[in-house]
């Protein structure tokens, strides 16, 4: 069996996959929440909640799909990211805001999406901007988003943006900020309400109520680490030659920076099931890019494994 034996490559049955994958994790969530999607609450979130959150998570999986392509990390026409976002992001856990996830998650995508453009064209300005600001805005729907402010340094030396571009991220980043710390000031609150808010809000423990973990997303968790340390060890005993283009290793130093900065997340008191909506998208990407990478045979399998183990989560609890 071929590893795009599913999708065959067609974004269409890639798309279908997905929403696959975002249905069946949903009805598994209404009907039988795992105890770490109810740490926050004993009760699941209304379902238009859900159908919202699904239908951004939707959007977000088309995103990745035109992400790798653009980073130029796959030698042909790839759909592996879409479906493999969306098993990532909520077919593991799904956050008990699983609204506000979903957004902050667009934003990540769509900010990593312009960023990128800066590889094709020197000097871009707009999209540098606007990335910055959905990482800014970031911060105000999903707090431990904050670690993202390193992305910033990341950009500028990896992506060799110049002092301009670099001034316009750092203003961006910084504006959305501004605004709601403005916006609490003028309703009566001081200057700095909103920076205490912020500060309080990452030190606020979450999930401390949780006894168990089930096993099989333990399980999950393994498998994509093997998968990536093995590609990153077969990218070192056979080099490809399309690392010689230097768009396509700033790239992926880009994504393997982010994907690492975003366990940080981990490390936050206030982290909860909200960054694995937030992390499914980098690492959707470095997944994509080892199985391409791979030899057919050694993708399909890890591929196949992923799908299978996901299968199994979805009904052993």
């Amino acid at each position: 069996m071929q590893l795009n034996a599913i999708t065959g490559k067609s974004a269409l049955m890639a798309i279908l996959l997905l929403v696959a994958i975002l249905v069946a994790t949903a009805v598994r969530y209404s009907v039988a929440p795992f105890e770490m999607e109810l740490a926050d609450s004993e009760f699941c979130g209304r379902r238009i909640s859900l159908i919202f959150a699904m239908f951004l998570l939707l959007c977000c999986g088309i995103i990745e799909g035109k992400i790798l392509p653009r980073s130029g990390l796959n030698k042909g026409y790839c759909t592996l990211p879409i479906p493999l976002y969306g098993a990532l992001s909520c077919g593991v856990f799904v956050a008990p805001g699983i609204l506000g996830a979903a957004t902050a998650s667009l934003c990540f995508a769509m900010a990593l999406y312009l960023l990128l453009r800066s590889l094709h064209s020197a000097g871009e300005k707009d999209s540098v901007f606007f990335a910055a600001l959905l990482l800014g805005t970031m911060v105000l729907i999903i707090p431990p988003s904050v670690v993202f402010v390193a992305v910033i340094p990341i950009a500028i030396f990896v992506l060799a943006l110049s002092l301009r571009q670099a001034l316009l991220l750092v203003a961006g980043y910084m504006l959305p900020m501004f605004g709601a710390s403005y916006i609490v000031w003028y309703k009566g609150g001081t200057i700095f309400e909103f920076w205490q808010n912020l500060y309080s809000a990452l030190l606020s423990p979450q999930m401390s109520n949780v006894e168990s973990v089930p096993y099989l997303s333990i399980i999950i968790v393994i498998a994509i680490v093997v998968i990536l340390l093995w590609g990153a060890i077969y990218m070192m005993v056979r080099p490809d030659k399309m690392f010689m283009l230097s768009r396509v290793r700033r790239a992926l130093y880009l994504f393997v920076w982010v994907s690492l900065l975003s366990l940080t997340m981990l490390l936050l008191p206030a982290c909860n099931l909200s960054v694995c909506a937030i992390m499914a998208v980098p690492v959707a990407i470095l997944l994509s890019f080892v199985l391409g990478i791979l030899p057919n045979n050694h993708a399909t399998i890890a591929y196949w494994i992923v799908l299978a183990l996901l299968g199994l989560h979805l009904f052993v609890k």
